[in-house]
């Protein structure tokens, strides 16, 4: 079982299409450049500021400092440079990370707490850190989205040319990740994050330039694009997606059907991670 083949863009102008996947504790940018007539091909961001001498890396962390005036002024992979946490220390910033647990679904933590008490475990075992003083999490999704949007425009310009950004850059279709259990809710606020990060208008013209993709979905085509293959060309032929990210767990089953396109075959599942993130252990 493979992708059935990527159609041609059906557009009759040339368009940019930006893709965020902002993850728990790593995000990374993907993009591709849709010409009329022609089979889009997708590409990663692979080089983001101060990874220049390093070679790059198509993730980079979920992780804003703030200063004491509230403004980011060390974010991404600016992060990961020698000496920034004493930095921090020395300068008195605000680290924010894991800030994307502060969107997620509230009765799902409930459930967990239940779960917890249940086993005698206490609440604190997933304790999310606190948001920065005075920022609500709409504010923080924004600026990190603002560093993102930032880090492809300088990707873009230095790898297809300025000429190009400039000619796209205003009407730019933008695609967000987000984990199986969110809905509604949570894209609202993804969208408002969007709007005040500068990305899109506060219209609904603008607000139409947004759209989401569960985690799920996008595992699946990202397996299915690197060579998944399933032996079976029935209608029981399927595919169990589990991801297993830093701060969620998603876990989507899909079928195929007669013309090799996809669908789900139950409820996707999204569950909160019990521990810290790998990376955070270490430290």
């Amino acid at each position: 079982m493979s992708l059935k083949p990527r159609e041609k863009y059906k557009g009759q102008t040339r368009r940019l299409l930006l893709a965020f996947d902002i993850g728990t504790t790593f995000s990374g940018v993907s993009y591709s450049i849709l010409d009329p007539g022609k089979v889009p091909e997708i590409l990663p961001v692979t080089r983001y500021p101060s990874q220049e001498r390093a070679g790059g890396d198509i993730k980079i962390p979920t992780v804003i400092y703030y200063d004491k005036t509230g403004k980011p002024c060390v974010t991404g992979a600016e992060t990961l440079a020698d000496g920034i946490e004493e930095d921090a220390e020395d300068n008195g910033w605000t680290k924010a990370h894991w800030f994307k647990l502060h969107l997620r679904p509230r009765p799902k933590l409930r459930n967990f707490l239940g779960l917890f008490s249940k086993l005698g475990l206490s609440s604190e075992t997933i304790s999310i850190p606190p948001l920065p003083l005075g920022k609500t999490v709409v504010q923080v999704f924004a600026d990190y989205m603002r560093y993102l949007h930032e880090c492809a425009k300088r990707y873009i310009e230095d790898t297809h040319g300025e000429k190009l950004w400039s000619s796209l850059k205003g009407d730019i279709m933008f695609i967000l990740t987000h984990p199986n259990g969110w809905g509604g809710p949570e894209q609202v606020q993804m969208r408002q994050a969007a709007v005040q990060a500068g990305l899109i208008p506060d219209t609904e013209q603008g607000r139409s330039r947004v759209a989401f993709v569960t985690e799920g979905e996008a595992s699946l085509h990202f397996c299915l694009s690197n060579g998944l293959s399933i032996t079976g060309d029935d209608e029981n032929s399927g595919v169990l997606i589990v991801d297993a990210g830093g701060g969620t767990i998603d876990i989507t089953s899909y079928r195929k059907l007669e013309d090799h396109s996809f669908e789900e075959i139950a409820i996707p599942a999204c569950e909160h991670s019990l521990d810290p993130p790998t990376s955070e252990k270490a430290s």
